[in-house]
């Protein structure tokens, strides 16, 4: 999808290309709900069910002192603090990122994959777009990819022999017409 620049002979750069980008207004219009409100205001009840707190270290041993385990639970306790921040500080800054690069990329495949095949099995027009100096833009829709390079390629190569832009996208649009019909 290369830019062609051509050089009018009254001095002008002109931009041919042919553009992918999506109509962002027809899509803001059909799709424009994702965008609403939420009318939820409070966080309410979460579902949780906390431990009331009067439960305690129910052992179920013999008799014996209360003091005799008390080592080995901190030292128990300890490790498990340790394992809990190691393993959190490995997800954090290791696991975490790459599934969401890995989450990013399949993202991207397949909003390629759906866009190319939306636009190839629905025929919808590639837009080739000729940009000039101070914003000045000539357009044209074009079906089918190989038909919108040729029709990039016939539209610089009009404007560099010095034909205006608009004249330019009007032959060329009527000459691809015709070719393909």
């Amino acid at each position: 999808m290369r830019t062609v620049i051509v050089q009018r002979p009254d001095g002008g750069t002109w931009r041919v290309r042919v553009v992918w980008e999506p109509r962002w207004r027809a899509l803001a219009r059909r799709f424009g709900g994702w965008r609403r409100r939420r009318t939820d205001g409070g966080v309410g009840d979460l579902g949780v069910d906390l431990p009331s707190g009067s439960g305690g270290h129910h052992g179920g041993g013999g008799g014996g002192g209360g003091w005799g385990d008390l080592g080995d639970d901190i030292v128990v306790g300890i490790a498990v603090i340790v394992g809990m921040i190691v393993v959190g500080v490995l997800f954090w800054w290791l696991l975490l990122p790459l599934l969401l690069l890995v989450l990013d990329v399949v993202a991207v495949v397949v909003l390629v994959v759906v866009g190319v095949a939306g636009r190839v099995l629905f025929r919808r027009p590639w837009t080739v777009q000729a940009r000039g100096p101070a914003g000045a833009e000539a357009a044209a829709a074009v079906v089918g990819w190989r038909a919108a390079l040729r029709t990039r390629d016939e539209i610089a190569e009009k404007i560099r022999l010095g034909f205006r832009p608009e004249e330019a996208v009007r032959a060329s649009v009527a000459v691809s017409r015709v070719g393909s019909g």
